[in-house]
């Protein structure tokens, strides 16, 4: 049934061990699964699904709100986008008339037609309040004090300056 070896020991080809012939020292052949082993499977399956869960549940949706924020600031650009656009649109409608031609190289340019002339207005410089003391100084003087007193007076409740022109 076997071969004899050079110890006498029998030997029976694998097809035909069974799990008695083995010696109880031999572990490496067992066909049953340790204890330990079995605990040790259960980590890991949970570990896996959890992998499983988070691939397919908890990143796409921090991808989703993630995307969702973008998308509102880019509505917000393009809303503000579109409201230059109408702008420009309707300054582009104005300067395709011959009047708001002429009114922007009026405005930008400067230029007037052949019957218009230029008028330079420069600011009127502040008078001098020091004045002497005679006679129709003294009466200019006095008019000053009582203007200034009215204006400033006038100012508080919204009436126009007198002293202005």
């Amino acid at each position: 049934m076997g071969t004899t070896s050079l110890t006498g020991e029998i030997r029976v080809p694998p097809t035909r061990l069974r799990r008695n012939d083995l010696p109880k020292s031999d572990r490496s052949i067992r066909t049953k699964p340790r204890i330990g082993a079995r605990y040790a499977i259960i980590p890991l399956g949970t570990l896996v699904v959890g992998a499983f869960v988070l691939a397919l549940f908890v990143i796409p949706i921090r991808t989703w709100t993630n995307q969702r924020t973008v998308v509102a600031q880019r509505n917000e650009q393009f809303a503000a986008y579109e409201d230059i656009n109408d702008v420009l649109q309707e300054e582009v409608d104005v300067l395709r008339t011959p009047q708001g031609t002429q009114e922007a190289i009026r405005s930008q340019l400067g230029y007037l037609l052949p019957s218009e002339s230029r008028v330079p207005l420069l600011a009127t410089p502040n008078a001098i309040l020091t004045l002497p003391d005679r006679w129709p100084y003294s009466l200019v003087s006095r008019i000053l004090q009582i203007r200034s007193a009215q204006a400033a007076y006038n100012s508080g409740i919204g009436i126009l300056d007198p002293l202005q022109p």
